[in-house]
């Protein structure tokens, strides 16, 4: 059937974001298209990059584009504001920096009868360009809400713009249960794990932000402690090359296993015994969330949404950033205590399965969507369960 033949959905929303390739954002993306409402249709273009999350996305009933907008920023937004209006689209969500700044101005030159961004990570000071606040400040206005993924992020974005802290809404990332078609043993089996390991998971980009030099030193900790400790890093970045060199100063080499960009979080989870992130700074952790959702216990940093998702001492350990010292002793603990491992996990589970569910993620941003378009007269919408709004500052 043509798009001319097609009924018309009660939403036509786009997604607008800078790669589908592998990342917490790209993950974000599918999960609003795998668990979109009925009468909701999913479109998705990716400006630069597409990639497996692409295909995983089309996979899951999206119409997906690659733009290839290649630094043309003029001819970018013209063709994005085109695709908006062949493709009648009645919402539009601009994810990340560039997502948000392209999609912000194209869709209303598109006369798009409402527009988001989504920020998925907190500010920090020296965060993208001296240009970036300016445009920032374009983007929030042109915006009929800023949508952050923890309530960390929108405290740390909204009071930089007072003037639109209304604007600003906290809706939680979540993940979709995941059951794996493999048993742990042969999971175990085939990344060469025995019954005595005690394999400790992480996953994210081998870059600064994940700050693996202090889980390096970490590891060392735990490896003195505990007789057959093993560290899985799963992810791939500039900083391997030093990384190694500093497992290999750590005397620690011989008991990392490098596994590169992963798809399958969801299997190295069940196989692990243990899940950590060193991260300095994190919006809210996907891979965390996995890990929840996997009942695995976790010890994190501090940071953005991380505590927002775990409870100290009920479903793991927060402890502060750049700190070897407090992250190794919490990891080594847990790692002789396989009873409270255990109690952790159920905790996580539990708290991810009435908090963390992407199926909630997607009924509270899919009910911010129709609030908007009733704000605008175009449809009716429900105001969402667990969203957070921000209050404007005195």
């Amino acid at each position: 059937m043509s798009r001319a033949q097609r009924a018309p959905a009660a939403l036509r929303v786009l997604h607008v974001i800078e790669s589908m390739v592998v990342g917490g954002a790209e993950a974000m993306v599918i999960e609003q298209v795998r668990h979109a409402a009925p009468g909701v249709e999913s479109l998705v273009c990716a400006l630069n990059r597409g990639g497996v999350a692409l295909e995983a996305a089309a996979a899951h009933g999206a119409r997906t584009f690659l733009l290839a907008k290649s630094g043309q920023h003029a001819a970018g937004l013209l063709r994005l504001a085109r695709l908006m209006r062949e493709e009648r689209v009645t919402v539009v969500n601009g994810h990340n920096p560039t997502g948000g700044l392209y999609a912000l101005p194209a869709a209303r030159w598109a006369g798009v009868p409402v527009a988001f961004r989504t920020e998925h990570s907190v500010h920090y000071p020296g965060r993208h360009s001296r240009v970036y606040p300016i445009l920032e400040r374009v983007g929030t206005a042109l915006a009929d809400g800023v949508i952050c993924v923890c309530q960390a992020a929108l405290e740390s974005h909204a009071p930089r713009m007072r003037w639109a802290a209304s604007r600003f809404v906290s809706i939680p990332n979540g993940v979709s249960d995941y059951r794996p078609a493999r048993s742990r043993a042969e999971l175990r089996e085939a990344l060469g794990l025995t019954p005595e390991t005690c394999a400790i998971l992480t996953v994210g980009s081998l870059t600064r932000q994940k700050a693996y030099h202090v889980l390096i030193d970490a590891f060392a900790i735990v490896a003195r402690a505990h007789p057959n400790p093993w560290l899985l890093i799963a992810g791939d970045g500039p900083l391997k090359g030093s990384l190694e060199a500093r497992a290999a100063a750590a005397g620690v080499a011989d008991r990392i296993r490098w596994l590169g960009p992963r798809t399958d979080v969801g299997d190295l989870v069940h196989a692990a015994d243990l899940f950590t992130l060193s991260s300095e700074r994190e919006g809210l952790s996907i891979s965390l969330l996995e890990a929840m959702r996997g009942s695995r216990a976790a010890v994190v940093t501090r940071v953005g949404g991380s505590a927002e998702a775990l409870v100290e001492g009920e479903s793991g350990h927060l402890v502060p950033p750049h700190d070897p010292v407090a992250l190794g002793q919490a990891l080594a603990r847990l790692a002789l205590d396989p009873s409270r491992r255990e109690a952790f996990g159920r905790a996580g589970r539990e708290r991810w399965s009435l908090r963390f569910t992407a199926e909630r993620m997607v009924r509270d941003t899919e009910a911010l969507y129709r609030a908007a378009l009733a704000r605008r007269g175009h449809a009716a919408g429900a105001v969402p369960s667990q969203a957070r709004r921000a209050h404007a500052a005195s």
